[in-house]
Formats: C-alpha cells, sequence, structure tokens
C-alpha cells in the first residue's frame, strides 16, 4: 500500500491497466494503417487525428509509467487515468461517428476499468466522466435529426449498468480478496506454530509417504542421525533409520551416521489424510542410550553394595585366621630352621598366605570403599606422579610408556583416582606380558563439564564377547589376576559421577578413558 492510501495491489493493477492500454491502441493504430492503406489519400482528412490520438495515449502512458515507479500517490494516479481512458473514449467516437461509431463501447471499457481501479467509487467516478464525455462527443457530432433519442437513452443507460454490476462484481471481488488474505495469514500462523512445535520436540520425528520414502525430519531427528533433513528427503527410510513396519513401542540398536552406537525407543504410527486415506505413517524416537547405561550403572551398584555388605564380614572373618596362621608359619621356620624341601614347602605356604591377604585387601578396597574426599585436582601432575612411581614397579621393565599429558582440572578425591591410575596401568602392564619394546600410552585433557584421562596399551586387546564382563568382581582372563583391579576402577568413577568408557580392537591394544566432573562438578562425600 502507497502511503497516499491505496487499496493493496493498486500499483499492480494500475501497471497492468497501462500495458493492456498499450495494447488496445497499438491495435487501433494498426487498424488505422489498414484503413488509411485501404482507402488512399481520401481518409487523410479524419484518420490524421486518429494519429495523434494514438500518439497522445503513447505520451499519456510514459507519464504514468514514470509516475508509478514513485509507487506515491496511486489514487490520484488512478483517477488521471480512468479520466484519460474516458477522453480517449470520447476523442475516438467523435472521430469514427459520434452516437453511431462502432467505439461507443469504449466507454463501457473506462467504467470497467475504475471498478478494477477503485472498486464501487472508482466505477461511479468512471461511470460519471463517461457520461460527461458522452455528451460532449454528442455536442461535437450533433446535426439535427441525425440522433435518434432512444440511441442516446440506450448508450447512457448502458454506462449505467455497467457501472453498476460492475461495482458490484469489484466489491464481492475485494470482499473474497480479504477473506482469502484473512485465510493465507491464518493459515500461515498455523503453519508456522505447527512447525515451531514440531521443531521444538527434543524427540525425533520423521514422516514417510506410501512409498517409505522420507518426507520430514525434524532437528531432533537430525541431530540424532547425523543426516540433514535436505539430504534424507526421498530416501528410503530403512536408509536413513532402521525401523520395523508396524505400530506399537519398540527399542532397537543402531549406529547412525556419525559412527555413535545407539539405543533408540521408537512408536510407529500411521498418517491418515482427509476421507480416511492412509497418506503414510510416523516415527517419533527418542535417544536412550544414556537412561539404558545409566540403569545398568545402578543395576551393577546395587547388585555390587548387596555383594559387598555380604563379603566385607566374610573378608574380615578370613583375615585375622589368615594373619596367625602366616605368623605361625614364619615362627616355625625361623626356630627350626628346615632346608631342603620343607624350607620350600614353607615359603610356598608364606607367599601364598601373603597372595591372599593382597587378595582380601583388594576385595574389601571393592566392597567398603573409603568415603569420598573430592577438591580440585589437576590430573596431568596426578598422572604425572603415578608414571614416576610407575616407572620403578617390576612390571614396567621393558615398557615403552608415551605420555601426552594437557591441564586438565577435574573435581575427584586423589588418593582413589590415584588407585584408579594405578590399577589402570598395572592392567595395561599385565595385558602386554613381558614384551620387551611394548607401549602404553597415557593422556589427559578437558571436556565440555569436566575432564579426562585415558590410558592404552598395544596389546592382544580384549574380546568382543569379554567386554561386557571385564568390570564384574573376579572376573579375569590373566593367570594370576584377581578379577577386582577394574572393578574397583569401576566402583570409584561410579562414586565419582563420572564414567568409564573402553575401546577395544583385537590385536590392536586397548584403551579406558575415565571422564570425571569438572571442578565445580562434585559437591558431595560418602
Amino acid at each position: 500500500m502507497s502511503g497516499s492510501g491505496a487499496e493493496p495491489g493498486l500499483h499492480r493493477k494500475l501497471v497492468w491497466l497501462t500495458f493492456f492500454r498499450l495494447v488496445t491502441v497499438t491495435v487501433l493504430l494498426g487498424g488505422t494503417a489498414l484503413v488509411g492503406w485501404q482507402v488512399g489519400g481520401e481518409a487523410g482528412g479524419y484518420l490524421a487525428p486518429l494519429y495523434g490520438v494514438v500518439g497522445a495515449t503513447y505520451a499519456g502512458s510514459l507519464v504514468f509509467a514514470v509516475a508509478l515507479r514513485r509507487n506515491t500517490g496511486l489514487v490520484a494516479v488512478a483517477y488521471v487515468q480512468i479520466a484519460l481512458d474516458v477522453a480517449i473514449a470520447t476523442a475516438v467516437g467523435a472521430l469514427t461517428g459520434g452516437v453511431e461509431s462502432v467505439f461507443v463501447f469504449m466507454f463501457s471499457l473506462a467504467v470497467v476499468n475504475g471498478a478494477i481501479l477503485l472498486y464501487r467509487r472508482g466505477a461511479m467516478a468512471a461511470a460519471g466522466m463517461a457520461l460527461l464525455g458522452y455528451l460532449v462527443m454528442l455536442a461535437a457530432t450533433w446535426r439535427p435529426g441525425a440522433v435518434p433519442v432512444v440511441t442516446v437513452f440506450a448508450h447512457g443507460t448502458a454506462f449505467l449498468v455497467t457501472a453498476a454490476l460492475a461495482s458490484y462484481l469489484a466489491e464481492m471481488l475485494r470482499s473474497a480478496g480479504e477473506r482469502l488474505a484473512e485465510r493465507e495469514g491464518d493459515l500461515e500462523a498455523i503453519t508456522a506454530l505447527h512447525e515451531s512445535i514440531v521443531q521444538s520436540l527434543t524427540s525425533g520425528l520423521v514422516t514417510v509417504d506410501r512409498a517409505e520414502r522420507v518426507t520430514f525430519l525434524n532437528a531432533a531427528a537430525e541431530q540424532v542421525t547425523g543426516i540433514p533433513m535436505e539430504r534424507a528427503l526421498g530416501q528410503p527410510v530403512r536408509e536413513v533409520l532402521p525401523f520395523q513396519a508396524g505400530t506399537g513401542r519398540d527399542e532397537i540398536e543402531w549406529v547412525n551416521a556419525r559412527g555413535e552406537r545407539l539405543t533408540l525407543g521408537y512408536t510407529m504410527f500411521p498418517l491418515v489424510g482427509r476421507g480416511g486415506t492412509g497418506i503414510g505413517s510416523a516415527a517419533i524416537f527418542q535417544d536412550l542410550t544414556r537412561l539404558r547405561t545409566m540403569e545398568q550403572a545402578f543395576q551393577r551398584s546395587e547388585r555390587l553394595a548387596d555383594l559387598g555388605r555380604v563379603a566385607a564380614g566374610l573378608a574380615h572373618e578370613l583375615r585375622n585366621p589368615l594373619a596367625s596362621m602366616a605368623g605361625s608359619v614364619e615362627l616355625l621356620r625361623a626356630q627350626a630352621a628346615p632346608d631342603g624341601d620343607e624350607r620350600r614347602l614353607l615359603d610356598i605356604v608364606l607367599r601364598e598366605a601373603s597372595r591372599l591377604d593382597e587378595l582380601v585387601t583388594e576385595f574389601l578396597r571393592f566392597a567398603r570403599p573409603a568415603p569420598l574426599r573430592p577438591g580440585s585436582v589437576e590430573l596431568s601432575g596426578l598422572l604425572d606422579d603415578a608414571l614416576r612411581v610407575f616407572a620403578h614397579d617390576p612390571a614396567a621393565v621393558g615398557l615403552l610408556v608415551a605420555r601426552s599429558l594437557d591441564p586438565a582440572p577435574a573435581a575427584c578425591d586423589p588418593d582413589q583416582i590415584r588407585q584408579v591410575v594405578w590399577n589402570l596401568l598395572r592392567n595395561a602392564a599385565q595385558a602386554l606380558g613381558d614384551g620387551r619394546g611394548a607401549r602404553i600410552e597415557v593422556s589427559c585433557g578437558v571436556e565440555d563439564g569436566g575432564a579426562w584421562f585415558a590410558v592404552g596399551d598395544d596389546g592382544p586387546g580384549i574380546p568382543a564377547a569379554e567386554l561386557e564382563r571385564i568390570f564384574l568382581p573376579f572376573h579375569t582372563t590373566k593367570e594370576r589376576g584377581t578379577g577386582l583391579g577394574l572393578a574397583v576402577v569401576q566402583r570409584i568413577v561410579d562414586a565419582h559421577g563420572g564414567r568409564v568408557e573402553v575401546r577395544s580392537t583385537p590385536g590392536e591394544g586397548a584403551r579406558f578413558t575415565v571422564h570425571l566432573p569438572g571442578p565445580a562438578g562434585v559437591a558431595q562425600t560418602g
């Protein structure tokens, strides 16, 4: 709408009317030239003025085109255009026979144009101008007795009827246009609301057509799948998400486009159009990976807590007679001074008693962990200290230890995390055996919301069947392992609110990564 209060779309209608006028006068010019060529010099007296009318129309249209470029005062421009149409009709009619001219219909065209431009007021104004122009034409061509009164009356009535009918139709058209614009506005608002709701869903949403090709993915679905909607559109749904056809709730294990292994819970349902016709189907799904991991960790903690309560008392009962037996054997060896086979047997008893005591100590550490005393700890310094001590351990002889220690502040109990590091280093060394030149790599760094450290080796790796059981108490594949080292690691890290990840490929080694909260992430004790 222009600043002059014009109706919406008036500029476009004025442009089209100018174009239509140019086409009309061009046809008139062509017809005039054809008549002049056929009649010859005899027609020059009345054809020359027609050429003048055509030229004036072209000039006026040029002026209107310049005015329309400014896009202001459009209502005034519309009235001037209506007046121009009436003037053209008057001039052409006067030059071609007056009231008997075949071009009298141009007055009606001017009325229709007025209705198109300005609706009822434009039609009424155009009708008034047409009557005035008709009277001017009549006066210019008046000859006594040459004009029947009925003809004049018929033409005037036609102008008024045309104005009434055109204004009615124009008003109906405007009303329909306003209703349509209102409906379009409502549709746009509903569409925007629908899109906002769908895109704001935290659950993924995918829709497919009857050919099971993807027609829509929301933002959450793009995040889970790792596939943008532009690339997924038109693709078979099984190439985007491996959902099974049907209805109801189900879960699947799946690897997305980024290589992440996820647990997805989904519900599929049919999409029905108007009339109950099926138009496809849709699925709402959620990433349940963290939830299932938390459930497994909770169940494991519950089992370990029950086991710990029973085993702690049993361990104490074992430790006391074990200490008495070891002391008695030490006294017997000192007093009796045995030699040969007897001494070797006593040494075996003492060695196995020591090993059993170490097992009981490790088990007590697992079953009844010390209360947490968390603080802000720099993991790079803690790891560096642990590696210095580990370098003098017999298990580290012949091993190459590489380190990549970036600053990594974490909230943890330094003593218990030092135990975690030590257990992971000993586990890696045992996995490498006595292989000279084998490699252990230790690294640390920060991540969103916390810090991490990792211990990796290039040993034989962990078989896939063993990965789910390596943190179970007393589960070991080593000849002299207690099966409690990694269980203690898991228990301590869980108590800190962290998590342990293990990646291993048979024949290429294993890597244990411990994720811990940042300095503000742990405030509890106990």
